[in-house]
């Protein structure tokens, strides 16, 4: 007897009508609105940047850099817009969340070091078959769209398209995009997804010295084998061969040359660093700084995001840079993991909000002993609160920028909040 066709477990997406959504969906970036700040008594927020050092270039012999760290405290500020942001592909509609950040970076004497903005995009449940009673669907925000005898006509489809058809279905490869606008001449796209969330447990940051969230790359001949490794397996003591001079390395029977050639000679500037709060072990794996931050503290629960602007295979992010930049000092790939965390407040006893995030911006130049083109990477940590909960003769003073005055008509009408309006396709 033949058998039953079976059932397709694809389920199209609700169709698309006038009114529809009936507001932005934002996923997970639902957490992120407000104000998040540092805290007098609590972490502080860490970079690595490693630079060119004065009178080089790009063709400069290697191990001439110059390496700059810093502790610093920051105010970062989400604004959700609660209009969704429409996008029109003929058979998929699609409707995106929109989340503005605003951020200001000052080190401990209250110098500006860093200002950026940008945005953060919720475009849809990736997964297949979706599942119409997700906490993500309502309200949805992808629909199918299909031709109708009007568009047929009005578009000139006919003979090709008949009223009702409809093509293929989109399915987002990733939920989250994240754009944003760095003043040095650089512009980043990343795209990611929620990686993992868990209740009752504390987010695993990283290993001890995992290559891939070092401060120092295989690119600077950074060794972590035996029989003679850089960083001292399951401790965090500094090894002995950094209170050697440079011209006093010694190689490792590999192949790794010796006195000032040698890898560690390359990079032993960065495990002796003792600047601006930043020392050993923190500028040569600053992720350590969130996990001593999360010490002791009783989670409830967390969200992990993790974003990249290089992707194995697909739709890739971007990072651009104007011509300074990407000739001296190209700024090749940016990665992003953001951790939004709810513990238990000691003090309160009552639940709050956390956030704790990780960044690593590639740069690219000098050459090394190889010949090839060093990767050094530049790294952001830094823990934050909601500013409504850290308590107030604990907050410390707003951060404002120095900009200049606009000059604005004075009176006049007061303005006007409208929604986004999206006439019909």
């Amino acid at each position: 007897m033949p058998k039953e066709p079976q059932k397709s477990s694809v389920k199209p997406y609700p169709e698309w009508k006038e009114g529809l959504p009936t507001g932005p969906q934002f996923g997970i970036l639902s957490k992120l609105n407000g104000t998040w700040v540092n805290w007098k008594g609590g972490p502080t927020g860490l970079h690595t940047t490693p630079m060119p050092s004065p009178g080089t270039s790009s063709e400069t012999v290697f191990g001439v850099f110059h390496f700059k760290s810093q502790e610093y405290r920051e105010q970062l500020k989400f604004t959700q817009v609660n209009a969704p942001v429409r996008n029109r592909a003929g058979s998929n509609e699609q409707f995106n969340g929109a989340v503005k950040y605003e951020t200001a970076i000052i080190d401990n004497d209250n110098a500006l070091q860093h200002f950026e903005d940008g945005m953060y995009i919720w475009m849809g449940d990736n997964h297949m078959p979706w599942d119409p009673n997700s906490a993500y669907q309502k309200p949805p925000n992808l629909f199918r769209h299909p031709s109708s005898a009007e568009s047929v006509k009005t578009d000139g489809a006919d003979p090709v398209l008949a009223p009702g058809q409809l093509g293929s279905q989109f399915i987002p490869p990733h939920t989250i995009s994240r754009s944003g606008v760095i003043p040095h001449g650089t512009t980043i796209h990343l795209t990611g997804n929620i990686k993992e969330s868990e209740v009752g447990k504390a987010p695993e940051i990283a290993d001890l010295w995992e290559p891939q969230y070092l401060s120092v790359s295989p690119t600077m001949g950074i060794n972590l084998e035996a029989p003679d490794p850089d960083l001292t397996q399951g401790s965090r003591a500094k090894p002995d061969w950094t209170k050697l001079p440079r011209e006093k390395q010694k190689p490792d029977g590999g192949p790794r040359e010796s006195g000032v050639n040698s890898g560690r000679a390359y990079f032993e500037k960065i495990f002796n660093y003792d600047q601006f709060g930043a020392k050993f072990p923190y500028t040569v794996q600053p992720n350590l700084k969130l996990i001593d931050a999360n010490e002791g503290l009783n989670f409830q629960k967390y969200d992990l995001i993790e974003l990249d602007s290089f992707h194995q295979t697909g739709v890739q992010g971007a990072t651009i840079n104007n011509v300074m930049i990407e000739r001296y000092c190209r700024v090749a790939r940016m990665r992003f993991r953001m951790w939004l965390e709810e513990i238990l407040d000691p003090e309160s006893e009552k639940v709050i909000d956390q956030l704790q995030y990780e960044q690593i911006v590639d740069f690219e130049f000098m050459f090394g002993s190889d010949g090839e083109t060093t990767l050094w990477p530049h790294i952001q940590v830094n823990t934050l609160r909601r500013e409504k909960d850290v308590p107030a003769e604990r907050r410390l003073p707003p951060i404002q920028l120095p900009t200049e005055a606009a000059e604005e008509a004075a009176g006049g009408p007061e303005p006007v909040v409208v929604s986004m309006k999206h006439t019909p396709a």
